[in-house]
């Protein structure tokens, strides 16, 4: 009898634990640009975007805070996406870039096959010495 209770209660971790990964403390958006990414999947965020009177904006995860950077993103035009991936533009859905260079986020269509691509994540980042996946987690 006093197992009925924890498996009751068990549906409702599981709920719990796809919130996480799932934006955590952020308000669901439909907008899949929004929300905190980590460069593997149970690793912390490393960086958040956010969206403020209609513009995004990053913020990076230093030493346990988050600190925004001033200038927003700008949503990349499908010239802007060739640039950074002249071979594989139309693998990509949506971009925010920094117009001063050294940051992306880029989210890839659902059937893309790039390479470095990861199997479990439709995101890659451009960041100053690179480009690799990263990965929606909490933004704990």
């Amino acid at each position: 009898m006093r197992a009925l209770p924890c498996l009751l209660l068990f549906p409702l971790a599981l709920l719990a634990g796809c919130d996480k990964r799932n934006g955590g403390d952020t308000v669901f958006s439909a907008d899949p640009m929004l929300g905190c990414y980590a460069t593997h999947p149970r690793k912390a965020a490393d960086f958040r975007i956010d969206q403020e009177q209609g513009r995004y904006y990053v913020s990076f995860n230093r030493d346990e805070q988050w600190q925004r950077e001033a200038t927003p993103l700008q949503e990349a035009k499908r010239d802007e996406v060739a640039s950074y991936f002249p071979s594989d533009a139309d693998q990509i859905d949506r971009a925010l870039v920094r117009n001063s260079g050294g940051f992306g986020l880029f989210h890839l269509k659902s059937n893309a096959t790039l390479r470095g691509k990861a199997k479990d994540s439709d995101y890659m980042t451009l960041v100053l010495i690179g480009a690799g996946p990263v990965f929606r987690t909490g933004c704990d």
